[in-house]
């Protein structure tokens, strides 16, 4: 990874390297476009212990695939940015990129794959045991607690119908108000207890938590596209926003209540790749 020339000029940029960004790049770098992504590392399940669900990479941990994606991109010729992007805006040719380091890259298209980030309630335990024992879904997570006691910790609407999905690997399953909870408790980074403030307790080996989820989209509200109310960025199904220059994958479009995961932004970063190309080749970007 490196930092661009203040001058540098691209096909795409594409902003997050994740499943979605990392899709899209492996695409359009087939297609011999000229693609930087710029990645500050953010990834909503960086300290995930593994995911699921993904044919052939099941139970991989996010750096392993991450790793390997990035490193398919490099043979590419797939430049890979290491830094926060600070701003956005659209310029004559395309849209111009800044970099914390006040380096631009100009690019005549854009993509905005830069996800969402959860906001947990504040509770002593989670934090440290968040991808480990402590999850938000049950398509990724359930079958390895099936006919376990689990809590949901209700910090958003929907903990309802979270507990009714995960009867489907347990019975044994416990709604929880956020505010109730004292701690989690249980050795290395697992789950033994929820402990709620009056002093009871309820065994469990993992909890599901119901909170707010907002969508990283501030870069794509400075580059013109619309949001919905909820922030998300609003696109066609094939990834286009309001602004003919730019397109948006994974996570950051996929409002509730769409499913998130690692599979599905996958899919979805190589859907936006495949109609920007056809934008190319039809003239309608990179003019």
């Amino acid at each position: 990874m490196h930092t661009p020339d203040i001058h540098t000029t691209t096909d795409v940029v594409i902003l997050g390297g994740g499943a979605a960004g990392s899709a899209a790049a492996l695409v359009l770098a087939r297609a011999r476009h000229r693609v930087v992504v710029v990645d500050d590392r953010s990834y909503r399940n960086r300290a995930v212990v593994e995911f699921h669900g993904f044919p052939t990479r099941d139970a991989t941990s996010p750096a392993r695939f991450l790793a390997d994606a990035h490193a398919e991109l490099l043979a590419y010729g797939v430049d890979i940015v290491a830094s926060p992007v600070v701003g956005a805006r659209p310029i004559r040719a395309g849209c111009r990129v800044e970099l914390e380091d006040g380096r631009g890259i100009d690019a005549s298209a854009v993509i905005v794959a830069t996800g969402v980030r959860d906001d947990l309630p504040t509770i002593p335990g989670l934090a440290e045991r968040w991808g480990r024992s402590a999850f938000n879904c049950p398509f990724c997570d359930g079958w390895e607690h099936r006919d376990r006691p689990v809590v949901v910790i209700d910090a958003a609407p929907g903990a309802d119908q979270l507990a009714h999905l995960l009867r489907a690997w347990t019975d044994d399953v416990t709604v929880v108000a956020a505010e109730r909870v004292a701690s989690l408790e249980g050795a290395e980074g697992g789950l033994e207890r929820v402990v709620l403030h009056d002093g009871a307790s309820i065994a469990a080996t993992a909890v599901f938590v119901k909170a707010p989820v907002a969508p990283r989209s501030e870069i794509a509200a400075a580059l013109g596209c619309a949001l919905d109310p909820d922030g998300y960025v609003v696109t066609t199904a094939d990834g286009r926003t309001s602004d003919v220059r730019v397109w948006s994958a994974g996570d950051v479009r996929r409002s509730p209540p769409a499913p998130h995961q690692v599979v599905l932004a996958a899919a979805d970063g190589s859907a936006a790749a495949i109609s920007l190309h056809k934008a190319f080749v039809a003239g309608e970007v990179g003019r």
